[in-house]
């Protein structure tokens, strides 16, 4: 499983992800600090990523419809919530292979974790 994680992603879930072998590459890496919402989700579809980030305008379907998307995990997580977010997070990557993510928006929380088809 692939992910592009957005410029506003803490570093810390990144370094979770890749200390559990997942595949992440970041906006900075790729040297597109600042760009806008549609140059980031073609970026991800350009790399068949899926998008992870902590940014709620992804949450729009009708902006960033799931079928037009390789899938958007939007995280809602803040220095308080890290820990339990994160574990909602490796959960539900262990439950779902990348082919039932794929055109789908997941917004991930505290307590729950919501799936947009």
């Amino acid at each position: 499983m692939k992910f592009l994680a957005d410029e506003c992603l803490y570093f810390s879930t990144i370094k979770l992800l890749k200390n559990h072998n997942y595949e992440v590459v970041t906006i900075k890496e790729k040297g597109f600090l600042g760009i806008k919402n549609g140059e980031v989700i073609d970026l991800a579809k350009k790399e068949h990523c899926i998008l992870l980030t902590r940014d709620m305008h992804f949450c729009s379907i009708l902006k960033f419809p799931p079928k037009e998307h390789n899938g958007i995990i939007v995280l809602k997580i803040n220095p308080a919530n890290a820990l339990k977010v994160h574990d909602n997070l490796l959960n539900y990557l262990k439950k779902y292979p990348e082919k039932k993510i794929e055109h789908t928006l997941v917004v991930i929380d505290h307590n729950k974790v919501r799936i947009r088809r």
